[in-house]
């Protein structure tokens, strides 16, 4: 499929994203960060798990400005985000995730611990059950607004952490 993807291009669905792909975010101090698609959700047609990159440029990423870089935060989003925050809501490019080392975070399925109803999941998947001593490690499993990747991406900016 990979050979098959003609970049740039809008996706309809997530039947049409790869994980490792990836979309500029304008910024409002002219610069550009970088969304990446992490993992595919398995069963939604418009959710995935993406990713925002360790990535600030002046000009927007090309796939060897990715190399190493990692992702900062991750969380499930509608394929809209990228209509929302990407340049002309585009899916600009592709770099293999494994070239980077990058995967689907480790979370818990929800906020406190619940016995036999907490779960540990990597990405969106579920994994097994959470136990009460990994309730405090692992972020909550979250769906994020169209826009907050591009609201994680200003306060990196902003704060210089990248």
């Amino acid at each position: 499929m990979l050979n098959e993807v003609k970049y740039p291009f809008v996706p309809k669905s997530n039947r049409s994203l790869i994980p490792g792909q990836f979309w500029a975010i304008p910024l409002n101090n002219g610069k550009f960060a970088c969304g990446r698609v992490i993992e595919v959700h398995p069963f939604e047609t418009k959710m995935f798990l993406a990713g925002l990159v360790n990535w600030i440029g002046e000009v927007v990423p090309k796939e060897n400005d990715l190399a190493g870089k990692q992702t900062i935060k991750q969380g499930q989003v509608h394929i809209k985000t990228i209509h929302e925050t990407g340049s002309d809501g585009m899916i600009i490019g592709y770099r293999n995730l494994s070239l980077d080392k990058i995967e689907p975070d480790f979370f818990k399925s929800q906020d406190g611990y619940q016995s036999g109803t907490s779960k540990l999941m990597k990405g969106c998947q579920e994994i097994r059950p959470l136990t009460k001593d990994e309730s405090d490690l692992y972020p909550t499993f979250s769906t994020w607004g169209y826009d907050v990747i591009r609201v994680l991406a200003e306060e990196l900016s902003v704060s210089k952490k990248i």
